[in-house]
């Protein structure tokens, strides 16, 4: 497995055997780790890394950098998978590969104060992608809505080479959000969205919801259209767990 080429921005920690990540950078930044840490795992079967970031807005504003990761994963693969290969998002989190769920984001923030107007001291965003199943055994396709990239014909891509393209999308889209706000990444997100337009049902925090798919607010969202009426659903009850596994 080659090294990858990161931008300077980045501080990389290279973990061995099935350390987590995400777990590594929530300690790492706790303890002071700067902005642009990436954390990832040289493993051949999983694509797993952490950033740790310094958000400069409230938490809930923060929040929509999934959106960015997913957008950094999406074009990431794009310029490494075969071109017949359907890259998609499931809202919040997840990334599906050809209509299945290969992988997703996660976040971890600092905790701060209950008013909802302080800035974390930091942020933690994962990204996963499984790349082969762990047992050679397993049958391929056995799981319907869980797919690897070998199973979808990527079985050439290497963590290393997707870890170098994740590093230089993603910042890409960071500056562009910085610089022309949510709009943009919005609308290239609901590009790629599988559900847009048609109906979902999903559970959050207890609660069983359903609807038509109709876009996403300012905030990041979730617009969802029941009986000729709108709801919100936000994002940060949305992402206090992630809605994929691996």
């Amino acid at each position: 497995m080659t090294t990858p080429s990161l931008p300077p921005v980045y501080r990389p920690i290279v973990l061995g055997g099935r350390e987590d990540p995400f777990a590594h950078a929530q300690k790492a930044a706790a303890a002071g780790a700067a902005d642009g840490t990436l954390v990832w795992s040289r493993r051949p079967d999983r694509f797993d890394c952490a950033v740790i970031l310094a958000p400069d807005a409230p938490l809930g504003s923060s929040l929509r950098v999934s959106y960015v990761a997913l957008l950094g994963l999406g074009d990431a693969l794009g310029t490494l998978a075969p071109p017949v290969t359907a890259v998609t998002f499931g809202w919040p989190d997840r990334l599906e590969v050809n209509g299945a769920t290969a992988g997703g984001v996660r976040l971890a923030a600092a905790e701060a104060d209950d008013s909802g107007d302080a800035v974390p001291a930091w942020m933690v965003v994962g990204a996963t992608v499984a790349i082969s199943n762990e047992s050679e055994d397993e049958e391929p396709g056995r799981d319907l809505a869980r797919t690897t990239l070998r199973d979808e014909g990527c079985g050439e891509i290497e963590a290393a080479a997707l870890l170098e393209s994740f590093g230089r999308h993603f910042l890409a889209w960071v500056n562009r959000w910085q610089e022309d706000g949510f709009g943009p990444v919005r609308e290239a997100w609901l590009n790629r969205a599988a559900a847009r337009g048609q109906p979902v049902e999903f559970d959050l925090a207890g609660e069983s919801l359903s609807g038509t798919f109709a876009g996403l607010d300012e905030a990041g969202g979730l617009l969802l259209v029941e009986a000729a009426r709108t709801r919100t659903v936000p994002l940060t009850p949305a992402l206090s767990a992630a809605s994929w596994s691996l």
